[in-house]
């Protein structure tokens, strides 16, 4: 795995929560995305609510991976809350739908960056590292 420092994050972890509905997939970006230098998964969620009531309970990511369709609460509806109850959380939604025109409302929704979920593992590592450094400005 790479070890490269998170320089291009700004100074400090990124403090990283993935949002997916399927267990082995978010277990499977945890193993891969912990593996990086800089990077610190802080917690886990099954759906939007979930994430927000960690969120409520004090945990403090400064970068969300999440998928786009869940239970309960899905990306896009996630994302709006996330804008307006935690503005210096970051977004980067990840997706088995490469539809231009989701894409385009997803980041006009607030999201920092979109990905389909047969990005590769680099790709996503600078995608999670380019929202924490939009963070930090």
């Amino acid at each position: 795995m790479n070890t490269s420092s998170a320089s291009a994050a700004g100074a400090g972890t990124v403090r990283l929560a993935i949002v997916d509905d399927h267990i082995l997939f978010r277990k499977g970006l945890r193993a891969l995305l912990s593996g990086y230098a800089g990077i610190e998964v802080v917690c886990e969620a099954g759906n939007g609510q979930e994430l927000l009531e960690l969120l409520d309970q004090g945990s403090r990511p400064n970068v969300v991976l999440m998928d786009m369709q869940m239970p309960i609460l899905d990306g896009l509806q996630t994302t709006r809350l996330l804008r307006t109850q935690f503005p210096n959380v970051r977004v980067v939604i990840i997706s088995m739908h490469d539809d231009p025109s989701l894409v385009s409302t997803v980041l006009a929704e607030g999201a920092h960056s979109y990905l389909v979920k047969n990005t590769s593992p680099e790709e996503m590592r600078s995608a999670v590292l380019a929202a924490a450094a939009a963070g930090n400005r």
